[in-house]
Parts: structure tokens; C-alpha cells; sequence
């Protein structure tokens, strides 16, 4: 009797393995974003706090009207105003052609949109599958990997952060590396920053350094306008030095001027110097003409940094500089 019930007992017991095991292997087929072959359609994500409210807006008369999406127009396009609120979702919009994707959007969840067949929204979409669909999206390259990049950095979560990093750092090329780096600090915030911060300061291709400026810029975060003076001081190559100065002015940060009358007198590549005093030009008025008369009254600088200075002085239609430039041409002192 006993050896009879341990004998049906594991006989159950193997049957509940098998069971479970076919359960498991069963969830994990389906754990796969499942898409129709044909037409569109949508999900809803959760996404980072600083996320904007994506729509589309007409835009030819003041001020901007939200109006409807026309996801099927060849040239449509989106973005978000400034004082609308950030958003805790985004609904994603996929059209469908032959089993693989031909539009990629993401939209807030209360925007109109217009499509030439109906929309399937599919419910209890996860995390975790959208982010898996997407990225296989990215690899090989195409025309929607841009789009896919800047759905995938808007997702809550640290999966999300780490994808975005591997992609940052590892990417299958120069593009879409560039891709991750830019909406990893247009999206996340000072999550984003500290994930390109690293490669700014090190990353092996000086490509990705200088792309990695233009993305630090965007924060203007004080460690982000600290990074950007540290690197146009110190890295290698000359066009991450000059495209790091002109970032830094381009954020309006206040050491903009002291930083670069620095480097003016001890960047040694007279290319980096000139994009300094060209920086300096893009400051906003009345700072930029100001900083260049400094230049061109510096005479400890060198000849052709004070010449740049004058000249980008000459371009400038602010009253100050063109008098500056009356009185030196009339031998006159400048001041």
C-alpha cells in the first residue's frame, strides 16, 4: 500500500513538473510583442517623469493649436510646447506592412490622430515586451531606427536606463550610438546625463566625444557646463576641444567668457583658438560684443586671435560694436 502511494505520489509529481515546465515554456513564447501582419496599431507605456506631451501643433498663426496627427502623411511631424505639463504615458503607434513596421510614433495618450485604417490597441502590453520590440527595431539600421531610439529612451525604468546605455556604449554603429546619446540626456534628465557624461570624458572615438558635447549641452545641468570647460581644456583631438567651446557658449553659462580668455592664451591649435572667438560670438547681446572687444584690447593675446575678434565684431550689426570699430579705424582710443 505504502510503496503503491509513493509510487502514484511521484508519478504526480512528475506530471506537475512537466506541467509547470510546459506552463513556463509556454510564457515564455508569449512573452514576445505580438503584432498583426496588417495596419495599425498601439500600446501604452509608462514613461520618465521629465516626458513631454508629444502632439502635433499648427503652427502658422501665434502661438501653437494642437491639432490632429496624420500618421499616414509622408512628411508628419511632431513635437511639444513649453508650457504644456510632462506626462506620466505615451501611447506608441506601429503600422504594420507585411509583418515588419513602416511608421513608428509615440504620441501622449491624449492626442488626436488620423489614420487611413483603424487603429488596434492592444492592451497589457509590458514594459518589458515594448522594449524588446523596439530594440529589434535598431539592428540591422533603417529608416525608423530614429524614431524607434527616441520611443525606447522615454521609457520608465531602470530595464530602459541599461538599454539605453549598452546602446550608448555598444551599439551596432557610429549612428545609432549618437542616437542613444543624444535622447539619453533629451529625455532622462540627470539620469541621461550621468549615462553620457563617461563617454563624453573617455570614449575611445573622439566622433562620439563631439556628438557627446552637443547632448551634454542640452541639460545645462551645473556638472554638465563643469564637463564641458574641462573637456574643450583637455581632450585629445582638436575638434572635440573646439566643438566643446562652442557648446559651452551656446548654454549662455556665465563662466563662458573666463573660461575661454583661458583657453585663448593656452589652447596651443590655432583652428580650436579661432572656433573659441567664434563661440564667444554666439554668446547672447550685449555679453558677445563685450567679450570681444576684450579680445581685440587683450595685447597679451596672440595677433590672430585679436584679428578673429574684430573680425566677428565687423559681422555683428549691435550699435556697441560698430562704434567700437568707427573709433579704432579713426585712430581714435577704443574706449
Amino acid at each position: 500500500m505504502i510503496a503503491a502511494g509513493f509510487s502514484r505520489l511521484a508519478s504526480l509529481l512528475a506530471t506537475a513538473t512537466l506541467l509547470g515546465l510546459a506552463s513556463l515554456a509556454s510564457a515564455q513564447s508569449d512573452s514576445a510583442l505580438k503584432l498583426p501582419r496588417e495596419g495599425w496599431v498601439s500600446w501604452d507605456v509608462d514613461t520618465v517623469d521629465s516626458a513631454e506631451r508629444w502632439c502635433c501643433f499648427d503652427w502658422r498663426h501665434k502661438g501653437s493649436a494642437r491639432t490632429a496627427c496624420k500618421l499616414d502623411d509622408r512628411d508628419h511631424g511632431y513635437g511639444s510646447r513649453g508650457e504644456d505639463a510632462p506626462v506620466s504615458s505615451l501611447r506608441i503607434y506601429a503600422r504594420m506592412h507585411a509583418g515588419k513596421p513602416d511608421r513608428i510614433r509615440a504620441l501622449a495618450t491624449d492626442c488626436p490622430v488620423e489614420t487611413d485604417t483603424p487603429v488596434l490597441n492592444l492592451r497589457d502590453v509590458s514594459s518589458a515586451q515594448s522594449l524588446a520590440w523596439l530594440r529589434a527595431q535598431l539592428a540591422p539600421r533603417s529608416r525608423l531606427s530614429s524614431d524607434a531610439m527616441a520611443v525606447l529612451a522615454v521609457h520608465r525604468g531602470p530595464q530602459a536606463a541599461r538599454m539605453l546605455d549598452d546602446l550608448a556604449r555598444r551599439g551596432p554603429d557610429l549612428e545609432t550610438r549618437k542616437e542613444a546619446i543624444f535622447w539619453a540626456t533629451q529625455v532622462r534628465g540627470s539620469e541621461g546625463l550621468a549615462l553620457v557624461l563617461p563617454l563624453y570624458r573617455g570614449d575611445p572615438d573622439p566622433r562620439i566625444r563631439e556628438h557627446a558635447a552637443f547632448a551634454v549641452a542640452q541639460t545645462r545641468a551645473p556638472e554638465a557646463l563643469a564637463a564641458l570647460a574641462a573637456v574643450a581644456r583637455a581632450d585629445s583631438s582638436r575638434q572635440v576641444r573646439a566643438q566643446s567651446w562652442f557648446w559651452l557658449a551656446q548654454t549662455g553659462a556665465e563662466q563662458t567668457e573666463l573660461e575661454i580668455a583661458r583657453a585663448l592664451i593656452e589652447e596651443p591649435d590655432r583652428s580650436v583658438r579661432e572656433q573659441a572667438v567664434f563661440a564667444l560670438s554666439q554668446l547672447p547681446e550685449p555679453r558677445n560684443v563685450a567679450a570681444l572687444i576684450a579680445v581685440a584690447e587683450r595685447r597679451a593675446l596672440r595677433r590672430d586671435v585679436r584679428k578673429q575678434a574684430l573680425f566677428w565684431l565687423g559681422q555683428s550689426e549691435a550699435d556697441e560694436a560698430t562704434r567700437y570699430l568707427d573709433r579704432l579705424l579713426a585712430g581714435a582710443p577704443a574706449h
